[in-house]
C-alpha cells in the first residue's frame, strides 16, 4: 500500500494511507449554513436552501433491494413535502449498497456525474510540495477577499453550473470566512479540526500593447475548504470562451499554495471523470484502486476509489 506522510511538524507517526484518504472523502459532506441536515443509520440527507430546489443524500444504507426501494420512496415523499423539485443521491463504493443504482433506475433516476476520489500529498519530507502544474503567462489566480470579487466568482458559477443568484446570507457567511482567514495570516494557530471555506478566481491580464481596457477579466472560479490537515477542492468553473487556456490549472495550483500556508498536508477532490479527473491526471497521476501500489506516488495525483456516481431525479 502506498503511504503519504505528514510533514514532520504535523507528526511523523501519522500517514495518508488509502484508507485514511477514503475516510476523509466520506467525511466531506456539504451542509450550507441555511440548509437542513437529517441523519440516521439509513441515510444522510441534506436539504439545500429553497432557492436551489434540491435535496441530496450523501450516504445511504439498506439490507436489501426491498428496503432500498422503501427508503427511496420515503425520501422522495419528504423532499416533495418541502416543495423541492430535485433529489440527488450519491452511490458507489462505501456510500451506498451495491444494488442501489438498479433500484434508483426503477424510479427514473439518471446518472449525472461519475466521480473519482483523487488525492495529492502536499508535503515531501519536511518540505511543502505543490502539484506539477504549468500555468500559462497572463493567467492569474487569486483568493477572493471582498464582496465584489465574490459576486463575480458566483456569476461564473451561475454561467457554468446554472446555480441560483447568491443570497445575502452567502455574502455574510463568506465575510466571516475571510475574517477567520486573517487569524492564521497574523500568526494565530488554527484550532483542532478548524474549518475555513474560501473562494478563488482567475483572470486574464490583457496585453496593454493592444490598447483598450487593461483591467483583469474574471474567467474562472473555484472553491476550497481547509478542514484540519485536508484541503478540499471543489466547484471549479471556467467561462466557455476561455477553456483550454490554463484557467483550471491556475486555480488548482493557487488553491494548493494557499492550503499549504494554512496547514493542509493533503489535497482531496471528488473529480468528475469526464472533465476534471482527466485534467489532473494529465498533470501526472497513477491509478491505484483499492489495492496495489502507486508508482510515482510522491509527485502525482492518486486515485483512492474505484467508482462513484451522482444520480438525480425530478420529483416535482
Amino acid at each position: 500500500m502506498a503511504v503519504f506522510r505528514y510533514a514532520g511538524w504535523v507528526g511523523t507517526d501519522r500517514r495518508w494511507t488509502d484508507e485514511a484518504v477514503l475516510r476523509e472523502s466520506e467525511r466531506w459532506v456539504h451542509i450550507p449554513q441555511d440548509g437542513m441536515c437529517s441523519e440516521d443509520d439509513r441515510r444522510l440527507l441534506v436539504h439545500l436552501p429553497k432557492r436551489w430546489g434540491t435535496s441530496r443524500v450523501w450516504r445511504s444504507w439498506a439490507a436489501d433491494e426491498g428496503r432500498a426501494s422503501y427508503l427511496i420512496e420515503e425520501t422522495i415523499g419528504e423532499v416533495r413535502a418541502l416543495g423541492l423539485g430535485m433529489l440527488v443521491l450519491h452511490t458507489g463504493d462505501r456510500v451506498a449498497p451495491p444494488f442501489m443504482d438498479e433500484c434508483l433506475a426503477r424510479y427514473r433516476f439518471q446518472t449525472t456525474e461519475k466521480l473519482e476520489v483523487l488525492a495529492y500529498s502536499l508535503v515531501g519530507g519536511r518540505e511543502h510540495r505543490l502539484p506539477p502544474v504549468c500555468v500559462p503567462e497572463g493567467v492569474v489566480a487569486e483568493l477572493v477577499r471582498d464582496p465584489e470579487g465574490l459576486r463575480e466568482a458566483l456569476r461564473v458559477d451561475a454561467e457554468v453550473f446554472r446555480s441560483p443568484p447568491p443570497s445575502d446570507e452567502e455574502f455574510t457567511e463568506y465575510a466571516g470566512e475571510v475574517e477567520k482567514l486573517r487569524r492564521p495570516e497574523c500568526g494565530e494557530p488554527p484550532g483542532e479540526g478548524a474549518s475555513l471555506a474560501l473562494r478563488f478566481a482567475d483572470s486574464v491580464i490583457p496585453d496593454p500593447t493592444h490598447g483598450g481596457d487593461t483591467s483583469h477579466r474574471i474567467i474562472g472560479a473555484a472553491g476550497a475548504q481547509v478542514v484540519g490537515g485536508t484541503l478540499r477542492l471543489w466547484g471549479s468553473a471556467t467561462r466557455e470562451a476561455f477553456r483550454g487556456r490554463g484557467a483550471y490549472r491556475a486555480l488548482v495550483l493557487e488553491r494548493c499554495r494557499v492550503g499549504t500556508h494554512l496547514g493542509a498536508t493533503l489535497a482531496l477532490t471528488k473529480a468528475n471523470i469526464a472533465t476534471s479527473a482527466s485534467m489532473l491526471k494529465r498533470a501526472g497521476s497513477s491509478e491505484q484502486g483499492s489495492a496495489g501500489s502507486a508508482s510515482n506516488a510522491a509527485t502525482c495525483w492518486r486515485s483512492a476509489s474505484r467508482r462513484g456516481e451522482v444520480q438525480a431525479c425530478l420529483i416535482g
